[in-house]
């Protein structure tokens, strides 16, 4: 059955505990009652960890806690697979599980061998490997973003959340991206959403010289 899916079941989790999150801090924060703090945050909360895009509240005048909040579901995102952006739920399923491993390993004999599974599936190395690579190059390629933009002088966390909004492909913005926005900042978007869409490594593959040269050679 759908529901027994893991990606399914780790999506509605991930979007329950943001949509509680930020209907947390949209009430404690920023003044919201409890009704209006919930449909909000299960609006936003949903939108973001689905990377749809759709916001009922203008996220330049929401709090640090409720901006925080959104960027980390904006960048796990949603299921491998899926027409969602981020670094997907299976991936960090895949992190969890490893970590998982090492935590297990001192409490366990020398001889015990201790391997990260998913389920009923035990995850091979190039798994892992993948995975792994995928999620490192998300965050260089969101750090070399976000500290152009703060070099720029633009809000740090303002940043981290444009930045993060377009490398996920989500659409939700702070009112950085603008029409006005300085062509540099404007071209490092543009770059970020096309490095999230098709998930970076598809463009090194693309651009390593190897590709096309080796080929060549060969005929």
């Amino acid at each position: 059955m759908l529901i027994r899916d893991r990606q399914l079941q780790g999506l509605l989790i991930a979007g329950l505990v943001t949509s509680l999150v930020m209907a947390l801090f949209l009430f404690a924060q920023d003044g919201f009652s409890s009704v209006q703090a919930l449909r909000h945050g299960v609006l936003n909360g949903f939108s973001a960890q689905s990377t749809t895009g759709f916001s009922t509240l203008d996220i330049s005048q929401i709090g640090a806690g409720a901006k925080l909040t959104l960027i980390l579901s904006m960048l796990v995102g949603g299921g491998a697979g899926s027409t969602a952006g981020g670094i997907k739920i299976l991936r960090l399923a895949i992190l969890m599980q490893i970590l998982y491993v090492f935590l297990q390993r001192p409490g366990m004999p020398r001889q015990a061998i201790a391997e990260a599974s998913l389920g009923r599936h035990r995850l091979e190395t190039d798994e892992i490997q993948t995975a792994l690579s995928i999620v490192f190059l998300f965050l260089m390629a969101i750090a070399v973003s976000w500290l152009v933009f703060v070099g720029m002088g633009h809000d740090p966390l303002d940043s981290l959340f444009e930045v993060v909004s377009a490398i996920g492909t989500v659409g939700l913005s702070t009112g950085v991206a603008a029409p006005n926005l300085h062509p540099v900042l404007k071209g490092v978007l543009c770059a970020d959403m096309l490095l999230g869409r098709l998930e970076i490594i598809a463009w090194l593959v693309l651009f390593y010289p190897r590709t096309w040269i080796g080929r060549r050679l060969e005929e």
